[in-house]
Parts: C-alpha cells; structure tokens; sequence
C-alpha cells in the first residue's frame, strides 16, 4: 500500500512543512527504526552546531566529527619507505592493512531513515519552488537529527550558491565530500576556492584529502608544497614529498629519480641531511639502473656530512667499481685492500680518500691522492680543503700541514678560512710563532673574526708578548664590539699594574651594554632617591623627557657574541671598583657603582652595589647622595655594625642635618639601638643640649659597659664644666674625671696608649698641665703594643702626644723643650699621615684648646679597625 506522502509527490500537490517525524501515520516499526537512527551522539550534534553557527571552522569540524572515512583514520599518513626493505624505514605506528595508491575505495555513507528522507525530498522540492529559507529551515533541523548525513549539506550548498552567500556555500560543500566524496577533482576545486577566498589552512586541508585520493599526483603535491612554505610549515611539505616518493613504483624510475633529487635539495636547505640521505636512498633501491655517477656523487657528499663512512664505500663498491678487501673485529673494520680504476672521477676519488682517513686505512691515501697533488691547489683547492678537514677531525696535523702549505701558497686560495685552518693546525703542532704570523694573516682578511683575535692573543701572551697581545684584542672598527675579545682585553690588563687606567676605561665600555649611562647631577640624585631597581630605569627616562633629550645614547656602540658570566663579569667590577680606590680616582668610583644601579644583570647584586654606591659618594664628597643610599640600608639592615660607621662617616661630612630628624624616627621605632642612641647623644653633645646628650649615655651605659661609652660620658661632663656659666664645675670636673678612670679600666691593656692620650687632653682641656704632661709622657713611652705595629700610620699616637706636648712648654715659654719633642717626633714628613688624625698639622698654632674636637673621631676610627 503505498503511502500518503508518495500520492501528493506524484500529483505535484504542496506538501507542508512537517518538522515532527512522530506523527501518527509512522508504524510502530518505522518509529523503532527512527529512533535507532535519530541515537545519533550528542558531540556530534554539538560540533555540528557551533560549525553551523560559525563558532568552529571546517577543520576543526572534521577532526572531531565521526564521518565515513572514520575506519580509514588509522592508516598512518606519514608512513615513510614502507615498500623499502634494505633501506631503514620509519616505524610505522599502527599495523593497519596499507592503502592502494588510488585511494578509491568505497564509502559507507550514513542514509537517511524513510521518515527524514521524505522531509528530504520536501526540502528539495521546496527548494525547486524558490522557498530558500523554507529549505533551509527543513536542512538544518535534519542535520541536527542526522549530523553525518549527506544530503541535506549538498541541498545547502546549491541554496547558498544562488542565495550568493559564497562562504557559506564552500563549508556546506566541504562538509558534503567529507561525508560522500571520492572525487579527487572535487576536493582540489574546494581547495582553489578556499585559497581563493584566503583560507589557506582549509585549502590545505583540501589538499590534503586529495591526496588521501590520489597520491601519486605530483601537482596536487605541488600545490599543498607551496601553501605549506607560504604558511612556514615546510617540514610538512617535505614529509608529503616523501611520502609520495615512497608509493612510487620501481617502473616510474625517471619519476623517482627526478623527484629524489627535488626532495634531498629541499631538505638540505632546511639543514635536514638524514632526511636527504633517506630520500636519494629510495631511487637507489628502487631503480638502481638509472642510478648515475652524478647522483652517487650526490648521496656521497651527504654521507660524509653525516660521518656514515661504511655506507659511502658500500656506494663507491657498488656503482664507482672500487674494489675493497676488509675483515671485521668487532665494531672495528680494518681495510686490506682499496683500488678505484684509474679514469675515476677526480671528486669520487677525493672521497675515497676523506672515506679512507676516516676508517683509519691512510696508507692507501699516498697513492690516491697523486692525481690531485697533480693537477695543483688552482684547480682542486676544494678536494685539497676537504682532504685536510679530514686529516684534522682524525689528529693527523703533520699529514695535513703539506696540503696547507700548498694551499696558503696558492693566489686563488689566499682566503681568511685557508689560512685560519692553517693557523690551527700550525698551533696544534707547536708552531708558535708560524701560527701567529697565520692569524694575523686571516686578520688582515677578516679584522672582524673575534675567534682569531681570542686564539692569536692566548699565542702572544704564552709567548710573553702581553703588550702585543693586548694590541691584538683592539678593535679598530667602530660600528659593533665584540665582548669576547673586550672582558679577554681586561683580563689581560689586570695582569699589567702599570695599565690600571686603561683597564678602568676599557671596563666602563664593557660595562655599558647592560646599563644606561648618567649624564648629569639630575639622573644622579634621581637614581640615589629611588630604592627600587625596576623603577630606576623609568625615572631616568622621566628625566630625560623633562629636559628634553633623547633617551637613548648616540654614541653606544653595537655589542655582539656572548660575554662574561654574570658572577665573572661581577668579579672584574669588584676589582675595578677596587682600583679606583687604590689611585684616588673617586668621580670614575661613583660613575661605575651609580651606573651599575641602571644595570640589566647586575641586579641580583643590589645590596652589595648599594654599599659601593654609598662608599663611592663619601670618598668622592657627595654626601647628600650617599646618604639617600646609606640611610635605607641602615634601616634594613638595622645589626649591621659596619653600615652604622659607613652611616656616620657620611653625616659627619655632610653639611644638612637630615640625619637627626632620621635618627629620631629610628629611635622611636627601637628605642634600646645601641648605634641609634650613641648617634643621638652626639648630636646633642656638638648642638650644645648636653644634658639629652647625658642622658642617651647613661641609658645605654646602663645596659652595657661599653668604654667608648664611658669616654663619651666623660667628655659631656667635662664640657658641662667648662662652660663659663656652669655652677658646681668642680663637681663636673671630678665626676668627669671618675668616668674616665672607669674608661681606662674597661679598655684594657691593648688600647692603653690611646687612654694616656684621651686623659692627657682631658687635663690639658681642664688646665691642669701637670697630669697631662704625665700621661702625654707616657704615651712617648708606649710603642710595643701589637695594634701600633699592626697599623702604626693609624694607631701610633706618639707624634699626636709631642704635638700637645710643646704646646703646653711654648705656653709656658720653655722653648727648648718644645723644640726638642717638634724635633725628636715630628721628623717624618707630615704628608704621609692620613689627614683625619692630624686636624692642625701645617697651621697656624691655634689659641685655645680647639684641637680637643676630635678623639670622638679617633676612637670610632680604632673601633671600625
């Protein structure tokens, strides 16, 4: 009986739109059949509907969506010699029966199930009236239902053809021959549309599916090449090369030849010579006959390139009629006997001879090589190069040096790379002097080659030609400098004391490709304000963009090759730091350490670089910067005794008085800071306010009985009794005298020169000359100390005692005495005596007791040592 729907599609009535297939007129079988049919996965209807949607494109589609070439997705693609026997193939992954080359087999295409193919032929119908959307409309919800049917994306792609919505109609088409088709020229159409349309990775996913098809057609290889090389993908294109030559059959052979050559030359030029070998390896197996001596000379060159001796004389045996005899002992292969015809080519008959070396059989190689010694280094320099590069790689320099030497006599080969191999082998020998005129051979051709200049000052200088070496390590060219050759430059001027200035300045230059160069006071107190190392860099270009420069350096010069290590590179800034110090050259100090803070490597050594920093600007008289530097490592670092002397140094030459607001906020966070309070008590003591000043003291002498305290305790009590309008001084004086008794006694045996003339100016302040001239006497008498012979220009006292000493006879008018102590213990030259102990020396006698400012100085200095 034949249904309702077949009677209207025959009289040519309107069939509506049905869009539920659970109507009443399906019979019960037809509805088990649907639903078998409509179990379809539910990724699939998903991925479906994001291609729809435009949410993924066709490639991603086909990855994901189960179609009909799902059985054939395990055929490995690159599958690489796999009819090749004697030759090493690829593994291939999965063991799945191969493939024809025609790739034409049958497709099982997924039907559609009698209810939807009505609801098929409605929309086509429908499309045959013009109702587009309509059909669309019924297309969409089949394909929902089905997602790996065909036929409702070939109906869309017909309506979206003429509805002019191109890219819609290519992804219908490309999703209908996913499903269906088998027809080569059917996916290479859809493969120039998209690269028409400018989707080259969906065009060559078309190509691709073409090949599958037919993968013996070269164009369409071709094509796929060329979309590949355009997108960067070349290692993908070679592969495809390489798999059609490896389907190829043996009767294709001037096919295979052509090809082989095509495939080994693309993989040489992306550096690829095992694939090469492998790909000039196909035609030799495959058609041996048309294997010609131009091609053997070509899978021989990349042998040698891939060290595969044995291979290469299986070669010259099998097409070049070498005739070898050999025996093998384990993995070694000793050569008896090697005999190539005389008409050989000359190149087969070089490699022979590279082959030869290589497998430790030389002796054949005098005899072999006459016909190249004959026709002279003019005309086969090359075979003469690559003969010597074997001789080298093996150690045999004494057989390679007559080859150089005709070489490097030869005009046509005067080249830097001739006589660069000619300068190593020579230094190999021992030759030092021959090698060192061949470098500056190969300089003279090439100044730029920093390998040379490297070798040739390591020669100089084992040679005993430092000076010459160095001479060698400048550069003369101005457009780039080698690092290399700059740190191996200050490495060999560290050796030279006398060259210290030059090594300063050469270390700057090497310096000053990781960091940005100061250029005035502005960037200067910039960099010392600003702790954080990432925001030193932005502030200078800040500045330079407030004055209007550029922000980078026109006379930098272009730095090239790798440099020092950064712990290397570190160790040199130490030691130039250092060097500076030791010639006073103070402004180059603060320059390096303040630039070493802009610096990109450096970075890691921020605490230490701070210090230096900091070091630099008090030597060099900048204290306003050093202190910004100094008094952030003081607070971080609030136990480190050595950053407190550097701290102190710093504020007691510089000229503001920012340091008491810093202390006070300091103190207020850490009350019971020995370094804070004594700071502290300072500052009262020189502004005046002795009773703060007493007080700091005492609370910190209470908690430790320090004699440096006991001395500062003394000193306060001793100025309390000097001022004019003091009552009860002799109180003052005697409680002033008591704690320095208990100074005396705390400091010990070892420092007791220095208590002698801490008292001896104590009675000489207060006027009582008699007690002062005893302890100054004993300070004459005291010079066995072992601190005084350690250091004597530091801690000897003895010229600081004589000094007072006729000072107190020329008040009293007994000149003789004052004369004989001037004369006994001021002989030396005052000029060697570090300027900080000696405030009056080469003045005009000062009236008064001015010169008592300064034993706080000297005991801070014999503490820090």
């Amino acid at each position: 009986m034949e249904s309702p729907n077949s009677e209207r599609e025959d009289e040519g009535e309107e069939v509506p739109v049905i869009l539920d297939i659970s109507s009443s007129t399906v019979t019960s079988h037809d509805k088990d059949l649907n639903n078998l049919y409509f179990e379809s996965n539910e990724d699939d209807q998903k991925l479906v509907s994001q291609f729809l949607d435009g949410v993924i494109n066709f490639n991603d589609y086909i990855d994901n969506i189960k179609g009909p070439e799902a059985e054939s997705e395990n055929v490995e693609e690159n599958t690489f010699l796999e009819e090749i026997e004697p030759v090493e193939p690829l593994e291939v992954v999965n063991e799945a029966p191969k493939p024809s080359t025609s790739r034409s087999y049958r497709k099982s295409v997924k039907k559609l199930p009698p209810a939807l193919k009505g609801l098929m032929g409605q929309a086509n119908l429908l499309y045959a009236k013009g109702e587009k959307e309509t059909a669309v409309k019924i297309c969409l919800e089949i394909i929902r239902q089905v997602p790996t049917a065909p036929e409702p994306f070939l109906t869309l792609t017909g309506i979206y053809e003429e509805m002019g919505e191109e890219e819609k109609s290519l992804q219908m088409a490309l999703v209908a021959a996913h499903l269906t088709s088998t027809d080569v020229d059917q996916w290479i159409h859809l493969a120039e549309t998209s690269e028409r349309m400018g989707q080259v990775k969906q065009a060559i996913t078309c190509y691709n599916k073409a090949i599958n098809l037919d993968l013996q057609n070269l164009d369409i290889h071709r094509k796929r090449a060329v979309l590949l090389e355009a997108t960067g993908d070349k290692k993908t294109a070679i592969k495809g090369y390489i798999r059609l030559l490896s389907s190829l059959k043996p009767d294709q052979g001037d096919y295979i030849i052509y090809l082989a050559k095509f495939v080994a030359e693309m993989c040489h030029k992306e550096n690829d010579i095992s694939k090469a070998s492998e790909a000039l390896d196909v035609a030799i197996q495959k058609c041996p006959d048309l294997v010609n001596l131009e091609f053997v000379n070509l899978q021989l060159e990349l042998c040698l390139q891939l060290k595969n001796f044995r291979k290469a004389m299986n070669l010259m045996e099998r097409f070049c009629d070498l005739e070898v005899e050999s025996k093998c002992e384990g993995d070694k292969l000793e050569i008896i006997k090697a005999a190539i015809p005389d008409a050989t080519e000359i190149d087969i008959i070089a490699k022979l001879i590279v082959v030869l070396i290589h497998l430790d059989a030389k002796k054949f190689v005098p005899e072999l090589v006459q016909p190249i010694l004959n026709l002279g280094p003019s005309e086969t320099g090359d075979l003469f190069l690559d003969i010597v590069d074997a001789y080298t790689e093996e150690s045999l320099h004494d057989e390679a040096e007559p080859l150089l030497q005709r070489l490097v006599g030869c005009d046509e080969y005067d080249l830097p790379g001739v006589w660069l191999k000619f300068a190593e082998n020579q230094k190999v020998l021992g030759h030092k002097e021959e090698a060192c005129r061949a470098f500056y051979k190969v300089l003279e051709h090439a100044p730029q080659h920093s390998e040379a200049r490297l070798t040739l000052a390591s020669l100089l200088v084992e040679l005993g030609r430092s000076d010459e070496a160095i001479g060698a390590l400048t550069q003369t060219e101005h457009d780039f400098v080698d690092v290399a050759l700059l740190y191996k430059r200050c490495l060999l001027l560290r050796e030279d004391p006398a060259r210290a200035q030059e090594l300063i300045m050469v270390a700057q230059v090497l310096f000053s490709r990781h960091s940005t160069q100061i250029r005035n006071k502005d960037e200067l107190t910039s960099i010392s304000i600003i702790q954080r190392y990432e925001r030193k860099r932005q502030v200078i270009k800040n500045v330079r963009k407030s004055r209007q420069e550029p922000e980078l350096d026109d006379d930098t010069p272009a730095f090239v090759s790798d440099g020092p290590s950064v712990l290397e590179e570190w160790d040199l800034f130490k030691y130039v730091c250092q060097l500076c110090i030791n010639l006073k050259m103070y402004v180059i100090f603060q320059r390096l350490t303040f630039t070493a803070q802009l610096s990109t490597i450096f970075h890691v050594f921020k605490f230490e670089i701070d210090v230096l920093s900091a070091l630099s600007a008090y030597y060099n008289k900048d204290c306003y910067n050093g202190y910004n530097i100094i008094r952030t490592l003081v607070a971080k670092q609030t136990s480190n005794v050595k950053l407190w002397h550097l701290f102190n140094m710093i504020i007691t030459k510089s000229d503001d008085a920012r340091h008491n607001r810093f202390i006070m906020r300091q103190l207020a966070r850490n009350s019971e800071h020995p370094a804070l309070g004594i700071l502290h008590g300072n500052n009262c003591l020189v502004s005046g306010t002795y009773k703060y000043a007493m007080h700091e003291y005492s609370t910190i002498f209470r908690r430790n009985k320090h004699p440096l305290i006991a001395l500062l305790l003394g000193l306060t009590y001793l100025q309390m009794a000097a001022q004019k309008f003091t009552s009860k001084k002799h109180q003052l004086a005697v409680q002033s005298v008591a704690l320095l008794a208990q100074y005396k006694d705390l400091r010990g045996p070892e420092g007791i020169q220095e208590v002698h003339y801490n008292l001896g100016r104590s009675f000489h302040h207060l006027g009582l000359y008699t007690p002062a001239i005893f302890h100054y006497k004993k300070v004459l008498e005291i010079r066995d100390l072992p601190i005084i012979k350690s250091k004597p220009e530091i801690f000897d006292l003895t010229r600081e005692a004589a000094f007072n000493l006729h000072l107190i006879y020329v008040q009293s008018e007994n000149y003789d005495l004052a004369r004989m102590y001037l004369d006994r213990e001021l002989a030396q030259k005052v000029d060697n005596r570090p300027t900080s102990l000696l405030p009056i020396w080469g003045k005009k006698r000062r009236k008064g007791n001015e010169f008592f400012v300064h034993p706080l100085k000297y005991f801070s200095r014999l503490n820090q040592v």
